[in-house]
């Protein structure tokens, strides 16, 4: 291999042995959480982005229903039989 991609590819793992190394010294330490590298555990499918922003959108859903439900004049009234 010639300098240059030995350069090209010491460029590219220091960093990702340094933050590997990190992550490990945080581990051993007791530190649990910390975001460096993606976590092997279990995901929490209440905080994920998607089930907030889902639980978001039909809140809106059931809000815009009950006002609709709210304002909703009945088909018998007085002014809507007049107006036919």
């Amino acid at each position: 291999m010639e300098v240059q991609n030995l350069s090209l590819l010491f460029a590219i793992t220091a960093p990702v042995a340094a933050v590997a190394a990190l992550h490990v010294w945080l581990a051993l330490n007791g530190e649990r959480g910390s975001l460096l590298l993606p976590h092997l555990g279990a995901i929490e499918s209440t905080s994920s982005p998607a089930c907030v922003l889902g639980a978001i959108v039909k809140a809106d859903a059931r809000v815009r229903a009950e006002e609709a439900a709210r304002t909703a004049e009945a088909a018998n009234d007085e002014s809507a039989r007049e107006a036919a």
